[in-house]
């Protein structure tokens, strides 16, 4: 099925590279392993492959620079980067140096390897076809279906400038959690031995058990203090590892890249998502409110592109409350309210600000392609003109904003819930 898509995969660790290797065999790949930086780079010059899979910790030569010169001499190659030992500033930076995709080892299910490959092959293929076009037609000449495909890679690639900004604060987020179900787990594991001594010294004394030995045994054990604090830390390290996995699942669904047709979506689960993965955005500076309609109907929409609106412009109602309150405000924080409603045959979605309101002159601009009131560094300014054009032109619906400078911003989306066959 794929036998003429070669895909070079490095990884210096033989149990790993051959259980990906095996696997994408199965799925009719032509693969090529290398063990080493250095031994990636000879093959990748050899063979040229079609895709290229790589550890960021790699002997000889690591997997960032292993990258920086694949990108170099072949900037079309797409590569996907896998992280085990790897800092999330190291995935971030592969990002920015070019890698379409990353995964974290281990790498379960191996479902997830295929759907990272499958959707960096078929990416590859439409720039192919826009290059081609592009040569064929000219620079002057480029159809409605060229601007089509250049208009998702910008898309595709403001995402995943979002989706490596926000992964970082992801990785904030999971530590907490995750700093206190260790301790809990540490703590557990010297209770567990005191009360071990404790029952070998009942066990032992067990013929001339009396009340004496009984209290002494407690006592050496400090029994009321573990009868009290154990309870505790398995709660605290169930509520720690739920907080986890509502954090993963949430990160997989934004980051899910959808389907390409408009499909049945719940705005207000695509809402709660979003707000998790942003957390890390808002939690300092803001409170977030939401009052969703419970009787809310699906809307026929891409949840993909819908879900990046709703991350624009709820960092961007963040950073509005910084921006007046400061990072960490002493009198309070500001509010984000996010409400929900049906309106006919619509869906309204208000995100509303106590922030510091947009300037007059930016007020006519505010949609503009790179254009941006944010210090120079701190935005690209397409995430707004990114929002209006998916709202607007994809999904036949509105994007307005009401202000006031000093008092607050408000975002109001409004969506058919049946998008038109037209």
């Amino acid at each position: 099925m794929h036998g003429n898509v070669s895909i070079l995969l490095a990884e210096d660790n033989d149990v790993v590279r051959r259980s990906m290797a095996d696997y994408l065999l199965k799925l009719g790949y032509f693969v090529t392993e290398a063990k080493t930086g250095i031994e990636a780079l000879s093959y990748f010059r050899e063979i040229l492959p079609d895709l290229i899979i790589t550890d960021l910790q790699m002997p000889e030569l690591g997997g960032l620079n292993f990258l920086k010169i694949v990108k170099n001499e072949s900037e079309s190659t797409p590569c996907i980067i896998v992280s085990g030992q790897g800092t999330m500033q190291d995935v971030i930076e592969g990002l920015r140096l070019g890698a379409w995709d990353y995964l974290t080892k281990p790498i379960h299910p191996l479902e997830l390897l295929q759907h990272s490959v499958e959707q960096a092959l078929e990416r590859a293929h439409l720039l192919r076809q826009a290059r081609e076009h592009h040569e064929y037609i000219g620079e002057q000449k480029k159809s409605m279906k060229e601007k089509e495909i250049l208009h998702a890679q910008l898309l595709q690639a403001h995402k995943l400038e979002s989706v490596g900004q926000l992964a970082s604060g992801i990785a904030h987020e999971i530590n907490t959690p995750t700093q206190f179900v260790s301790s809990n787990v540490s703590f557990l594991d010297e209770a567990f031995n005191d009360v071990q001594k404790m029952v070998g010294t009942l066990i032992n004394a067990k013929q001339a058990l009396t009340g004496d030995v009984l209290m002494q045994a407690l006592e050496t054990a400090d029994w009321p203090y573990l009868e009290k604090e154990i309870p505790l830390a398995i709660q605290q390290s169930r509520e720690g590892l739920s907080r986890v996995a509502h954090l993963v699942r949430a990160m997989k669904e934004f980051s899910h890249p959808g389907g390409k047709e408009a499909e049945p979506v719940d705005i207000n689960h695509l809402i709660e998502t979003t707000v998790t993965v942003a957390r890390n955005e808002w939690k300092y500076s803001s409170e977030v409110q939401l009052n969703l309609a419970p009787d809310l109907p699906d809307v026929s929409c891409l949840a993909g592109e819908i879900g990046q609106v709703l991350l624009n412009l709820l960092v961007n109602a963040a950073h509005a409350i910084t921006e007046k309150l400061g990072k960490t405000p002493e009198d309070g924080k500001g509010l984000i309210s996010i409400t929900t409603k049906v309106d006919g045959s619509s869906v309204l979605i208000n995100i509303r600000d106590s922030g510091c309101g947009i300037p007059d002159f930016a007020k006519a601009k505010i949609f503009d392609p790179f254009f941006t009131t944010k210090a120079v560094g701190c935005g690209t300014g397409q995430g707004l003109a990114i929002a209006y054009d998916v709202v607007t032109r994809k999904h036949g619906g509105t994007l307005i904003f009401s202000t006031a400078v000093g008092a607050g911003t408000t975002f109001t989306i409004k969506l058919p819930i049946k998008k038109s066959s037209a």
